[in-house]
């Protein structure tokens, strides 16, 4: 007896979805992109991670910044002498900040003195080759497998930067989640 095979009964949306063309993940992500509101958020994430760049060494400590909001940077400070000593660097930070991000992102600083316990502090040990990024949540060295992790999978250069930028941010999130 020969076995029957019941071909599966597809709805009419089944049927359009399946003749509709593959759509690459590159486009999809590049008009994700394309919003105005994350492609400035990812530009303030940016400023985030690389805030040791910004300030160097011996602020990284005293400052952290907050937020970004209508060209303002928002730092909390650990003292209202640091606040007013941060005033006097205020131009160089700005520049710094609109060269890293390649655009005039901020044009005002806001310094805010905060308590002790509310204030992160950064470990000061830095490893050769392990520079520490936003608050020591992410190492460049993470940074860096995850880039060469990426670059295996995907062939275009600009979808490798979008999609470690991504991984990113959600692992600085996670490990903020964690810590708190």
């Amino acid at each position: 007896m020969a076995k029957k095979y019941f071909r599966p009964v597809l709805s009419k949306a089944k049927k359009l979805r399946r003749k509709q063309p593959v759509v690459a993940v590159g486009d999809v992500v590049g008009r994700v992109l394309d919003t105005p509101g994350l492609r400035q958020r990812l530009l303030h994430e940016d400023i985030f991670r690389q805030w040791r760049k910004v300030v160097g060494g011996g602020l990284i400590d005293k400052c952290q910044p907050t937020r970004i909001k209508r060209h303002i940077l928002y730092i909390d400070v650990k003292s209202s002498s640091w606040a007013h000593q941060l005033i006097y660097l205020q131009e160089e930070i700005i520049n710094r900040v609109n060269e890293l991000a390649g655009v005039t992102l901020i044009a005002a600083i806001h310094c805010r003195a905060v308590k002790a316990g509310r204030l992160k502090t950064v470990s000061g040990s830095v490893e050769k080759g392990e520079k520490l990024q936003f608050g020591s949540l992410v190492s460049e060295a993470e940074e860096f497998s995850w880039r060469k992790q990426t670059e295996t999978l995907v062939k275009d250069h600009e979808l490798v930067e979008i999609l470690c930028r991504m991984r990113c941010h959600c692992e600085v999130r996670q490990r903020l989640v964690e810590r708190s």
